[in-house]
């Protein structure tokens, strides 16, 4: 994937259930594909929900489906369980993580845990999103708990979640700079941990 606009963009398109095939027409050009989105789906496909989706991928969603997105730039995988990465090319520094694992011990179907976004394209229903402060999700999300921090770069990062709420925040001087969907009720760092191993958890 030459550019994370497309990821982008296949992240919003992504869904479970074929019902939302008829809303989008694909035309192949020579050096992309080129993706129209009907207008009753196109707030959505920029909406974040914790604890279930952003755009139109969900957690719980087949892992299959992510094939859409075209090749990572990074994959690391051991033991059934993998993260994939897609990384910029345009410079913006933009970042698409999606954690899978096993759905179950029959070990038959792979599923997405956990999805993290580093662009500011994505927001919540409250406007939260890449770019705000500590102060303002904490608004949001007073429940917010510091679980965890780790090094990037010789940057220090704070890793706060909103358990109960199934949505993380890394903060790196008072500023969000990635958010990241999981399943509620459970810690972001159970399976947060695997990407960066060398986090202190609190």
């Amino acid at each position: 994937m030459k550019k994370i606009a497309l990821a982008l963009i296949g992240i919003s398109l992504l869904s479970c259930s074929d019902k939302k095939a008829s809303a989008v027409e694909t035309e192949k050009t020579s050096d992309s594909i080129v993706k129209y989105v009907s207008p009753e789906i196109t707030d959505r496909k920029q909406l974040i929900i914790p604890g279930k989706s952003i755009g139109l991928t969900q957690l719980g969603q087949n892992a299959e489906t992510l094939s859409s997105l075209g090749k990572p730039d990074f994959s690391d995988a051991a033991m059934g369980k993998a993260w994939a990465t897609w990384y910029s090319k345009d410079g913006q520094k933009k970042e698409l993580n999606i954690y899978t694992t096993y759905k179950d011990s029959e070990m038959k179907e792979k599923v997405i845990r956990q999805i993290r976004i580093t662009s500011p394209e994505f927001k919540t229903s409250e406007g939260i999103a890449i770019g705000k402060s500590l102060i303002d999700i904490q608004k949001s999300y007073p429940e917010i708990k510091l679980v965890g921090k780790y090094n990037a770069d010789g940057k220090s990062i704070q890793l706060y979640d909103a358990m109960d709420s199934g949505i993380a925040f890394e903060i790196e001087n008072d500023s969000c700079i990635g958010i990241i969907i999981h399943e509620t009720n459970k810690k972001v760092t159970e399976e947060y941990i695997t990407l960066h191993p060398d986090m202190e958890r609190f």
